[in-house]
Formats: structure tokens, sequence, C-alpha cells
């Protein structure tokens, strides 16, 4: 049996085939519902809305509330928040046509009631579909290929569907609850599963009949025994149960949080500017550092707090994005603080930034940052593209350049801070470029990288940094000044922190850039980095205060950190990578739930049945752990051979969790694999009882 995706849900899977969907109300709660409103919750949202969401609709009392209800609903999903074009929802509704056009009775537009119609709704146009009408002793059947859009279902699966009779649409089939039986006409099969599937190989070949053992390809099955494992009808119950699945829930979490931010009134009298740059620590992890800083001094920014204190309170959002669009992971800080008198003066009359850090690995993101006064609901939103270098894959290079405040750094041996560097805090003043006034230096760091080598091996190695900064103008002068670093100085992962303040004296007002050259004596290469400074007037505020959410961490260390570079590796399609870095989480803290429950479930997509045993082992089940990580520990020990392992872990689950279909079936398939056919058909008999 291939380890599979296993989600919660099966339960209502089974209802599915149970009754009609029109009949799983006794009651119709739409009855008081004008016609409008009650096709939208009947027809056009029944298979994409979670069930709170559809309780809190039917308690809406006037239309207002019902609409308002609906664009936020709409807004929850759009993978653009505040766009005018919800691409969500537009191809949603392209899908809801095309099935009523194309399944069900066209007349009667009830394509959406039918499987294929409810699986199109849910999943889209597939990849691929084969079409095999009635053959021999076989039911016409069809059979769709995917590729999942989400990591809620496994990579690549089939879908089948059959026709039970001449009359009647297609029926979605179940490799587990259905069989071969169901698919083989007339008597040559004598309603066996094993003689029913040699006829389905005789009629339409070993490929077909495979897919009505297993819709998950690769999976192994045995074509010459009729032997379905249970994660078809997991794949099955996943897909049905989408909108609650923890994933989706996760994801329309952080879009609401990201709706609530954008209901704010964005100011354009006072623009802000988004400024990032990427440092390496000593471990080789990546780090990007953002700076959202408005123009000018944003007064409003200090007010009366709830508790009648001088303050600030401010939200900052960051959404990071895969370069083609796809949610990361959303991060929430509260930047806030009391002040007194003079505090509030000298902050009112500077201007502000908003620092961050967010932790990835290595790639190109899309950072939408958005920073709201919780005071006045006024907000500001920048987006910028960031690539995170991999400096392994490159000889020598450099990161961008830091500018930092003249206020002394602070020790940050953990790193957790942002703009935090070889164990010390800098606050910023700009990336890549700065406001000075006449004669204030301007004062610059930067991480040189090179391949991960040990220090001793550098001994009497040198690195030749040249600075040459000036207008860049021909005719004009320039300042040039050279500097010799020990190479010495790189720690072991290859990173050399440095960096230099440039004098301004003598330079009259104007726009400036510097240029950096470092070459490696050894082997000859140079690598550049710039940046441009501007020494304006003295009337011109050129001070700023910052403020950071130092709580975020939640006193985790780093598990946090490596458990967001987790799933960026994951967006970043580098499963191998993702499984690291959530287990160096877990490394960091043992017990931080989330990096398990994602950990277990990559391994169970990648079948690394030794691992996940290494972690039931290592990680005894508490009410805390998922059923779905439960019941993914148990079939890895269950395919490992560990039948009383795998057995424990699912009956200490019974123990934490009410009496559940799908806990019982997994026990039904444990018990079945012993031999035991008794005990597992007690267990379907008890799943089955909460199906009714």
């Amino acid at each position: 049996m291939r380890l599979r995706h296993v989600r919660t849900g099966l339960f209502f899977f089974f209802l599915f085939l149970l009754f009609a969907s029109s009949a799983l109300y006794a009651v119709d709660p739409t009855k008081n519902l004008s016609p409008r409103y009650k096709h939208w919750i009947n027809e056009e949202v029944p298979y994409i809305i979670q069930a709170d969401e559809r309780k809190q609709f039917l308690m809406l009392s006037s239309d207002d509330e019902r609409d308002n209800f609906i664009k936020a609903f709409w807004e929850a999903r759009n993978p653009n928040p505040g766009s005018e074009t919800n691409e969500y929802r537009e191809e949603h509704y392209r899908r809801l046509a095309y099935v009523n056009q194309n399944f069900g009775n066209i007349s009667a537009q009830d394509g959406w009631r039918t499987d294929r119609g409810r699986i199109y709704i849910m999943l889209g146009e597939p990849k691929q579909k084969a079409d095999y009408p009635e053959r021999k002793n076989v039911r016409p059947l069809q059979i769709w290929f995917y590729q999942a859009a989400t990591p809620a279902l496994p990579a690549h699966f089939y879908i089948v569907f059959y026709k039970r009779s001449f009359g009647e649409d297609y029926t979605l089939y179940s490799p587990y609850q259905d069989g071969p039986s169901r698919l083989v006409t007339g008597l040559e099969g004598k309603n066996d599963q094993k003689n029913n599937l040699d006829v389905i190989k005789r009629s339409l070949g070993d490929e077909v009949a495979r897919t009505t053992i297993s819709l998950i390809p690769g999976e192994p099955v045995n074509l010459n025994d009729y032997t379905p494992s249970l994660q078809s009808d997991v794949l099955l119950s996943t897909i049905k149960g989408l909108p609650e699945n923890p994933l989706t829930k996760e994801m329309l979490n952080q879009r609401r949080m990201t709706e609530r931010v954008t209901t704010s009134v964005f100011s354009g009298n006072n623009p802000a500017s988004l400024q990032t740059i990427v440092f390496r620590d000593a471990t080789g992890r990546m780090t990007v550092n953002s700076l959202l800083s408005y123009e000018r001094p944003e007064r409003d920014l200090i007010g009366i707090l709830p508790n009648k204190q001088t303050g600030y309170s401010l939200t900052l959002q960051t959404s990071v994005l895969t370069q083609d669009g796809r949610p990361v992971y959303v991060q929430n800080e509260k930047l806030g603080g009391v002040v007194n008198e003079s505090q509030a003066t000298a902050a009112r009359s500077k201007r502000f930034g908003a620092e961050s850090r967010l932790p990835l690995v290595p790639g190109r993101y899309q950072i939408v940052s958005t920073l709201t006064n919780d005071l006045n609901h006024s907000a500001v939103r920048q987006h910028v593209e960031v690539l995170v270098p991999d400096p392994v894959q490159a000889n020598w290079s450099v990161s961008k350049i830091l500018c930092f405040s003249p206020q002394p750094p602070t020790h940050d041996p953990a790193g957790i801070l942002p703009f935090s560097v070889a164990g010390l805090r800098f606050v910023p003043k700009g990336v890549q470029q700065v406001s000075v006034h006449p004669g204030e230096p301007v004062r610059l760091l930067y991480q040189l990288w090179s391949k991960p080598l040990d220090p001793a091996a550098r001994e009497g190695h040198k690195i030749k940094v040249h600075y040459v900064y000036g207008t860049m103008q021909a005719g004009q002068d320039t300042h040039q000044e050279d500097e010799e670093i020990d190479a010495t100085n790189f720690d072991a992962s290859g990173t050399l922190l440095t960096g230099r303040t440039l004098s301004t004296e003598g330079l009259p007002a104007g726009n400036y850039r510097a240029v950096i050259t470092a070459t490696d004596d050894t082997t000859q290469q140079k690598t550049y980095a710039a940046l441009t400074f501007h020494v304006t007037s003295e009337a011109e505020m050129t001070d700023m205060w910052t403020a950071y959410d130092a709580s975020e961490s939640g006193g985790r260390g780093t598990a946090i950190d490596d458990y967001k570079r987790g799933l960026s590796a994951l967006m970043q399609s580098q499963s191998d990578s993702a499984i690291v870095w959530l287990q160096r989480s877990l490394a960091d803290d043992p017990h931080y739930l989330p990096a398990l429950t994602r950990l277990v479930d990559l391994l169970s997509q990648s079948n690394k049945y030794k691992e996940i045993v290494e972690l039931s082992t290592k990680f005894p089940l508490t009410d805390e752990v998922s059923q779905q990580t439960a019941i993914q520990m148990s079939q890895a020990n269950e395919q490992a051979g560990d039948y009383p392992k795998a057995t424990h872990i699912l009956e200490s689950e019974l123990q934490f969790q009410p009496p559940n279909a799908d806990l019982y079936l997994a026990l039904a398939d444990v018990y079945q694999r012993q031999g035991n056919s008794s005990k597992a058909e007690d267990y379907k008999r008890q799943a089955a009882k909460l199906a009714n």
C-alpha cells in the first residue's frame, strides 16, 4: 500500500455516497430566503462554502448583510486581495456555466448536481480525459487525470466515472466502496471482485484495470488480486472535504486577515517605499529584512491609545508569494508602544519605518507589505519582487548595501530581530539608497558570499575592496578608497560581514553614487555593489524612527523561522529541502506541532515510511496531534510491518477523538492486512453506523 495524503472528512464522503445532496437536510434552512440568495447558497457555492460560512449566512437578517457577506466571501478567496478583478470568482462561474451546459439536464441547468459537475467545479478542467464507451460486459467509463493545484491532494491522480444504466448520468467510482464488480455487467464475473477485475483487463487493458484498484499513479497494485488500498477513498474524501481542509482554512484565514487590513483607508498623501536586503547567518540560513518607510513625517502615527496613554499602535501585514503569485505565508505583526511628551514631539517630526524579517529559502518571491495605523485605520501598501540568492551556487557574490543609523548596534546573539547580522542589530536608514545632510557620514555594511570553506583553508588569502563615489559625471572628481580584508574572517558558511563609513565633507547638495568592487585576491574574481545617496539641505528631514515586533517567535527560537523556510521550500517545489527545514524546526522545538504535521504529510507524499516511523517513536501521541497525522503515522508503521504499533497509534487516537469513521476505517484496514477479518468487519460496521 502506498502511503498518501490522509485527510479528515471521510465521514462526509460516505454520506455523499448514501444520499443525494438534496436530501442532506430534513428541513430546508434556506426556505425563507429570496430566490436570489437561495440560488446562491444552494446552487452557486455549495461545494466551496465552509460549514461555518453557510451557518453564518443563514443567520443574517437583511439583504444588505447578505450582500456584504457575499462580497467578503469572494474577497477572501481573491488571489490578489483588493484588486478589481477576482480571478477565483471568474473561474468558479466559468466552471459552473460549463457543467450546466455539458452535464445533466441542460434545460434544467442542473449539471452542478451531477458527480462530474461537482468534481469539475471543485478541481477544474482535467489535464487529460479518456472515454471508454460500453464494451462487452463493461459499463461506459470516463477517466479524468488531474495535476493537483493544492498541497492538500496528491501531486497527480485519477477520477473515474461510470454509468450504472443507459439513461443515467455518470457516477463517481470508488475502488474501495465499489470495486470492479460495479463496472462489470452480466454474469461472467460471478459478482466476485477478482473475477470482475480480470474481465476489465481483458476488455480494456491493464492500465484501466489498475485504475479501478487505485486512483493514485505509481501506487503499488496487484493486478492478479483485488486488494484496493484505502488511499483512493481517502483522496475522494479529501476532495469532497476541501472547503473544510485545514490547509484551505489556513489560506482563507490568512486572506481574511489581509481583507481586514485592506478595509483601512489607503492614504495617498504620504507615499511609502518598501526596501529589502537579504542576509545569511553562519549556519547558512537566509533571511529577508524589510523596511516599509514613509516619504515624509507621519504625525498621526502618534495618538491616544485605548488605555488613554500617548503612543502608537500599528499592524504590519506581510504576504509572501511565489513569483507566479501562489501564497507562501502571511505574517502579521503588532508594532506599538507608549511614549512621553518629548518622544512624541520628536517622532512627529521624523519619518517612520516599519521593520520586519522574513525567513525564506533561495528563490524569487513577491512581497506585499501593508502598514495600518490602528488609531485612525489609515494604511499604506507596497509591493516588491525579491530574489533570495543561493550563495552556494555562486563562487563569489555580494549582498545589497544597508545604510544604517549612527545609533550603536545592539547585541542580538539569537538573530531574531530585523536587520540583525553576525549577532548585532543595526537600525536601518535605507537599502541601496539614503539621504544625509552635508557633512553627515554614510554608514554602510554588506555581506560578501563565498562557497562554504573551513576558515583555516583561507589562511593567507586576502580580499581587496575598492570604493569609488561621486556624481559619476564626466569631468567631475570622484573619491576613491581601498581596503584589504583578511579572508580568514569568513565564517564556515562562506559569509563575511564588512562595511565602510563614507565621508560627505565638502560635498555640495545633490545625488551621488558609490560603487564597491570586491576582489578575491586568490582567484581574481570580482563582484560589485552600488548605492545612491542624496546630500540634502539641513531644512529637509532625513532622520527616521523605526519600530518592529519582537514577540513574533513566541519564545520558540528559530523553530518558527525554519518552519517558514520549509513552507517557502515547498512552494518553490523543493520537497527535499522542505523536509530538511521542517526537521530543523522540530529540532529547534520538539513541541512545535505545525512543523510535525507538515513534515509527516510531506514525508507521506514522498513514501518515506522509515522517517515517519522514527517520528512516531520520537513524538508520542497527545490530544494536540491531528487525526490526519496519527493515521499517517499508523500507516507508515503498517508499511514497515509493525502492525501492533500501527494499531496502538490508532486506538490511542480514539481516546483523544470522538468516534470517527476515518479512524474506524483506518483500523479496519490495519486489521484486514493482519488477516483479522472479523475485527476488520467490526470496525467497518462501526464506521457505517456513523454514516447513517
